[in-house]
Order: C-alpha cells, then sequence, then structure tokens
C-alpha cells in the first residue's frame, strides 16, 4: 500500500510539473530565436497558431548565401496582433523586402509559418496605428 501511495505521488507531481511547464514555455520562449525556442513553441499544444502584421525595415539583419548559391536575407521584425499585443519574430525570405511594406504573417509561438505582403487597408486600423507609431 505504502508503494502505490509513493507511485501515485510521483504521477501527480509528474503531471503537474509537465503541466505546469507546458503553460510557463511560452513566456519563456517568447522574443527568442533558437532552434530549441521554435521546435518547444512547435510541439506545445499550448501555443496557438495566431497571425501577426508587421511593417518592413529598410534592412535585414543579415544577408547569406543558402545552400543552392542562392542569396537569403534575414529580418527581424517586431509584430502586433489584433489585441495590441507584440512579439519580434526573424525569418529568411529569398529576396530583400521593400521597406515600409505591410506583412501578414502567420506565426506558431516563435514559428513563422508563412508572411504575405499586404496591403495597408487589410491591416486591421489598431494594429495599423501601432505599427506606424513603432
Amino acid at each position: 500500500m505504502k508503494l502505490v501511495k509513493g507511485f501515485l505521488w510521483l504521477l501527480v507531481g509528474a503531471v503537474v510539473v509537465v503541466g505546469g511547464s507546458l503553460f510557463w514555455l511560452p513566456q519563456f520562449t517568447k522574443n527568442k530565436h533558437s532552434e530549441l525556442v521554435m521546435a518547444l513553441d512547435n510541439v506545445n499544444p499550448v501555443v496557438k497558431p495566431e497571425t501577426v502584421y508587421a511593417l518592413t525595415t529598410t534592412k535585414p539583419v543579415r544577408q547569406f548565401t543558402g545552400g543552392a548559391g542562392e542569396k537569403e536575407y534575414t529580418y527581424r521584425l517586431t509584430t502586433y496582433n489584433d489585441r495590441g499585443q507584440t512579439r519580434i519574430v526573424m525569418f529568411d525570405a529569398q529576396w530583400r523586402l521593400k521597406p515600409r511594406r505591410f506583412l501578414k504573417i502567420k506565426t506558431k509561438g516563435q514559428n513563422v509559418e508563412s508572411w504575405t505582403a499586404t496591403a495597408r487597408q487589410e491591416v486591421p486600423s489598431g494594429v495599423r496605428q501601432n505599427l506606424l507609431m513603432s
């Protein structure tokens, strides 16, 4: 009986630690840009996909040659969701982005799943104001 009780306490402790970490990890990974962070956000069921918006900057933070010899550019942008919350994301593009253009970015935590240029009027007005003031 004592062994069963000890096992149950161990099981409860493991559930609390794992469950707590699932809810704590999104706070830890926010605005971080490593492969580990992206992997954690990708598998965490608590992290939901979200659409955020950004205004492109004048220059990429890095330019490099890809595996097939093509030029690639890394951008680090401040984004806003429709609730006004901010997040910094990094992603690679196969071409240089035009400055001061609006982007609609689909993310899951720090993972940028896709991005597209979007018209100014398609960006929610509150988000547009935040982007233009930042």
